[in-house]
């Protein structure tokens, strides 16, 4: 069975997944009130035996994981290797994100730790069902996916999310890769039910092959049309506002620019790729 609990910050879905008095909590709440809420859910159904599941380390993922750190937590391989300063970036904007809702009792947030660390497909049979993940970077340098496979379901983190375009802070080279090894899992797992990190889920197969079509075909017409222009010798803000206006109804709006600006610091990346495959089998 699913719960799901969406945060006031644009949003972000938290998870419970849970079978008799066991549970999988999949990125545990934002705002005090939002994690007391899960809280609340876990006692009322008795839950008492609760393992923590993060698909990534960015503030708004890990906010509740303090008031939950007694119970095992597991992530990707890839956390561990994340640089100590963006580590302290991720906290620092988690804070942030609570002194602008007044909260000022900020000690008690920390990055977590200890976290059990898993390799691709490192399937843990670990009640209520079993779990793997796998690490699918673009969004963040540590994104993972989370996949149960006798629920057919993915937590997809900030991959798939149900907005118009895509949010890719880390690296579009690497989203693109990302997205190809999604299309595979969702075939090799059979996957039915897709709960992004934000907005609503996707519970079809269908439509889930729906939401990375539409990202690749998005992410794909930057790259064409990025390295069209600057062959023709656009460069710099010149070349940086012909991509913010690729989409026209989507110019001014955050993830575009963003991504046209993690697009733009691996330029030389994708120039010396003639021959790159754009195929998604």
């Amino acid at each position: 069975m699913l719960r799901r609990f969406s945060s006031q910050f644009l949003g972000m879905n938290s998870a419970v997944v849970y079978q008799g008095n066991t549970a999988y909590l999949v990125d545990p709440g934002v705002f005090p009130w939002e994690i007391e809420r899960i809280e609340r859910f876990l006692e009322k159904e008795s839950l008492s035996h609760l393992t923590v599941l993060l698909t990534h380390t960015h503030g708004d993922h890990i906010s509740g994981w303090h008031r939950f750190r007694k119970h095992p937590t597991y992530g990707h391989r890839a956390i561990q290797s994340k640089p100590l300063a963006m580590r302290e970036n991720d906290l620092k904007y988690l804070k942030g994100m609570w002194r602008k809702q007044g909260i000022e009792e900020l000690d008690q947030l920390a990055f977590p730790e200890p976290i059990h660390y898993l390799e691709n497909g490192s399937l843990q049979p670990i009640p209520p069902y079993s779990f793997t993940l796998y690490h699918v970077p673009g969004h963040s340098v540590d994104m993972s996916v989370i996949i149960i496979p006798e629920e057919e379901m993915i937590f997809s983190g900030d991959m798939l999310i149900q907005t118009p375009l895509p949010f890719i802070l880390h690296s579009t080279y690497q989203y693109w890769h990302s997205l190809k090894l999604l299309k595979q899992l969702v075939h090799q797992y059979n996957l039915r039910c897709l709960v992004p990190g934000h907005g609503k889920p996707a519970k079809t197969q269908e439509e889930i092959l729906r939401r990375i079509e539409h990202e690749r075909h998005y992410l794909r017409q930057l790259v064409w049309q990025g390295i069209k222009y600057a062959r023709a010798g656009y460069s710099g803000d010149e070349l940086r506002q012909q991509l913010y206006q690729l989409y026209p109804d989507n110019s001014g709006f955050h993830p575009h620019q963003t991504n046209v600006q993690t697009f733009l610091r691996e330029l030389d990346l994708w120039l010396a790729k003639e021959n790159f495959n754009w195929e998604m089998e």
